[in-house]
């Protein structure tokens, strides 16, 4: 379960370094590009945090 808890973990920080990063990772990218790509790193993650629960 830690290991889980740990990739979780270790998403989110990317998540956050890559959105704290200038220029920003979204720069050039439309909207829709934008929005595709946090839907994708939020499932991800949401797929991580359900395999947590017993």
């Amino acid at each position: 379960m830690k290991t889980k808890k740990a990739e979780v973990k270790k998403l989110w920080n990317e998540l956050c370094e890559s959105i704290a990063r200038k220029p920003s990772p979204f720069e050039g990218m439309s909207e829709e590009e934008v929005i595709n790509k946090l839907r994708k790193t939020r499932k991800k993650l949401w797929e991580k945090k359900l395999a947590l629960r017993p």
